[in-house]
């Protein structure tokens, strides 16, 4: 991985930390960005312990608001780095709806808008490197109830909803919209010599499960 940077979203827990992490280890350049910077400080501080010429570095970026995304994708332009692969796997899930500072859904926004306004921000660096672009997704977007009978008009109004729903179809519709972006960017960009890949990370994994120790 010597001689690649590679931007990953959401690496203060979970499989961003250990993806940052491996990444690191292997030699490539790692730009982290996150909303939380004193976590993602204390993340670039463990690594380098344990590989004292890791390249690391850190952007602020809230994926909450648009305009934080805009202005960390300016500042990763700035810096005159090259983007070999974006991993967009930052996610939230909330119990009830809530809206961000845009009004907008928080998973529908931070999951997928926000990220995909970054790829947006970020493409012709893409296609500067012929890169890869990695969408962590969830095997929940399997379970939005959308049929194929439904309209388009129906589709989008689901995905999309102004009504409160309970969380974990907000975060199933998010999900799915992850899997479309991706099919769509791929789709797109292919000829531009961009790969675009969707995963299901393999396992629910509930960080703020009581610890039974």
């Amino acid at each position: 991985m010597t001689g690649r940077t590679i931007l990953i979203t959401g690496t203060t827990s979970g499989i961003g930390t250990e993806t940052a992490r491996a990444l690191a280890l292997k030699g490539a350049h790692v730009v982290m960005a996150n909303r939380n910077i004193v976590l993602a400080e204390a993340l670039k501080n463990r690594i380098l312990e344990e590989k004292p010429d890791a390249k690391i570095d850190m952007i602020m970026c809230d994926l909450s608001s648009l305009q934080s995304v805009q202005a960390a994708a300016l500042e990763y332009k700035d810096q005159h780095w090259p983007l070999h692969a974006l991993i967009l796997n930052a996610g939230v899930f909330w119990p009830q709806q809530k809206m961000t500072i845009d009004g907008l859904e928080t998973s529908w926004g931070v999951n997928h808008v926000a990220h995909q306004y970054l790829v947006r921000e970020l493409l012709p660096l893409l296609r500067q490197c012929n890169a890869r672009v990695v969408v962590v997704s969830s095997h929940s977007h399997n379970h939005t109830g959308l049929k194929p009978e439904m309209s388009t008009e129906e589709k989008l109004e689901k995905l999309c909803p102004t009504e409160s729903e309970n969380g974990y179809k907000l975060y199933a519709y998010s999900k799915l919209c992850n899997v479309l972006m991706a099919m769509k960017l791929h789709r797109d960009e292919h000829k531009h010599g961009i790969s675009v890949y969707v995963l299901h990370p393999g396992t629910m994994i509930w960080r703020y499960l009581i610890a039974l120790h």
